[in-house]
This record gives structure tokens, C-alpha cells and sequence, in this order.
């Protein structure tokens, strides 16, 4: 039998086991559901879990997920290149032509006519022309070359221009021009510089037809020159006395006259400008 103080002592003991137990358990299962991280579940060796149901916070209106307001950027308007249009007040300024550096014509007037004439790629007359007709005169020289089957005139006063090359012309057979032939009269025109200014040149050359004696040329600038007849060929040439300016064109047309033996005009007539007047083969007018 036992006594009553040692059952009180019992009873005590047990509770305070019991209570121990209890504190135990609750713990493992608190560190069994830290490990797991679901709170419905306990891990222990007291058998099955008791499944917890929680209720859903309601989340409050300062928690509550507003959904975001997609930002519609505008798309850039295209920038269209603008071309820039030129002022009509911009003026390019052009060069200023510059002068040909003068030179003085050649020394040898003959041996410079065979070398142009063979620097213009024309193969007549031969290497044995022989100058048939000359005229020295202050701008240069003009003279005839010719062999036994064709001939050339040749001017050295456009050497003064500073290229150094003279002006040759168109070859031809040897044949008496008709008196109405124009063309066996026209002439060549170039400006020259003479003493640093530039002057209106003139020269010519051909062979004299039958039954004339006489050839003069009539100028824009007022002036009459007669061309220099030696045995059947003939030369001229004319320089105005006045410089040429920048700008200036001649009014009136070049007149032609020719005359028989008795001094009598057989015919006359007019050279037609850039026609008539660039009577040469090296070079432009």
C-alpha cells in the first residue's frame, strides 16, 4: 500500500514528466517545420501530422498589387534630310585667265616651219621643201614651203604666245587657184603679245592665180594691206596698232580685193568670221 505523501510525490513527478514530453514535442515540431518550410507539416516520430488549414491573409489596400500601367513611348517622327539650296547671292569667283608668257620668234624661221609642219603629222611636202616665198615683219616671219608637188605657209608670230609653236597651214598640191576661188584667200587670226599687250594678228599665204597682180585685205580696224607677191606665191600679214581689250569683237567683216594687170578689181569678197579666219592646222583660233 502506499503511503499518501509518496503518492502525492509520484503524481507530481508524472505531471511534471508529462509536462516535459509536451515541451519537448512542440519543439521538434517547430524545428520541423523550419525545415521543411510548410507549416501544415510536422516532422517528428509521433506519428502522422494533423494537417493545419490557414486561412489567407487578406492583404490589405496598401499591399494590394496594382498592375502597372504599360508606357506607350510615340514613335519619333522621321526627320527628313533637308538639301540646301544655294543662295543665288553666292558667286564663285572664277580665275583670272592668265597672259601667255611672250616670247620672241624663233631665230631660224625656216628650220622651225619643217619642224612644225612634221609635228602636225603631215607628210607633205618632203623634209626637202625649200622656203619658195618669205616676209619678215616685226610680229614674225611668214613663208611658203614647197617641193615639187605641194606646199604650206607657215607663221612664227604665234610663237610669241609662249608655247614656242608657230602656225602651219592645210598643205596643198601645187595648182593655180581660180581668181574665184575664196578659199585660196582666206586668213589665220591670233592674238599675239607684243610688249605685254596682246594685239589682233592676221596672216596668209598662197599660191597667185592667173591674170592677178595684185591682192589686198581690207581690216575692221580701218586699215588696208596689200599682200607681197613673189614669182607664184604670195604673202600677208597685218597687226592692228591698237592692243586688243577683253571684251571687244570686230563689227565689220574682212574684205578681199584682187586686181588684174591693167590695176583694175577683177572681184572682191568678204571672209566670213570663224569661217574665213582660221586658216592653220597646229592650233585653234
Amino acid at each position: 500500500m502506499i503511503e499518501p505523501g509518496r503518492k502525492r510525490r509520484m503524481t507530481g513527478i508524472l505531471v511534471s514528466g508529462l509536462a516535459v514530453a509536451a515541451v519537448a514535442g512542440v519543439a521538434i515540431a517547430g524545428t520541423a517545420m523550419a525545415r521543411s518550410g510548410r507549416p501544415d507539416v510536422a516532422v517528428g516520430g509521433g506519428g502522422p501530422a494533423t494537417p493545419v488549414l490557414q486561412t489567407p491573409a487578406t492583404p490589405s489596400a496598401a499591399e494590394t498589387p496594382v498592375p502597372a500601367t504599360r508606357k506607350v513611348t510615340p514613335a519619333a517622327t522621321p526627320r527628313i534630310a533637308q538639301t540646301p539650296v544655294p543662295s543665288s547671292k553666292v558667286v564663285v569667283p572664277r580665275p583670272k585667265p592668265q597672259k601667255p608668257q611672250e616670247q620672241q620668234p624663233p631665230a631660224d624661221p625656216v628650220a622651225a616651219c619643217k619642224q612644225w609642219l612634221k609635228d602636225t603629222g603631215e607628210g607633205n611636202p618632203g623634209s626637202r621643201a625649200k622656203a619658195v616665198a618669205r616676209l619678215d615683219g616685226t610680229p614674225g616671219t611668214v613663208l611658203i614651203l614647197a617641193d615639187s608637188n605641194y606646199w604650206a605657209g607657215c607663221d612664227t608670230a604665234y610663237a610669241r604666245t609662249g608655247g614656242g609653236q608657230g602656225s602651219i597651214r592645210q598643205p596643198t598640191k601645187l595648182a593655180n587657184p581660180a581668181p574665184g576661188d575664196a578659199e585660196a584667200f582666206t586668213v589665220a587670226n591670233n592674238l599675239i603679245p607684243i610688249n605685254g599687250k596682246q594685239y589682233e594678228y592676221y596672216w596668209a599665204a598662197g599660191q597667185l592665180p592667173s591674170g592677178v597682180t595684185k591682192i589686198s585685205y581690207a581690216f575692221p580696224d580701218g586699215r588696208t594691206t596689200n599682200a607681197v607677191i613673189q614669182g607664184k606665191y604670195w604673202v600677208m600679214q597685218h597687226q592692228t596698232t591698237t592692243p586688243w581689250k577683253e571684251g571687244t569683237a570686230p563689227t565689220t567683216l574682212i574684205k578681199v580685193t584682187l586686181y588684174g594687170a591693167n590695176g583694175h578689181a577683177l572681184r572682191d569678197f568678204l571672209l566670213v568670221w570663224g569661217e574665213d579666219t582660221c586658216a592653220q592646222i597646229s592650233h585653234g583660233c
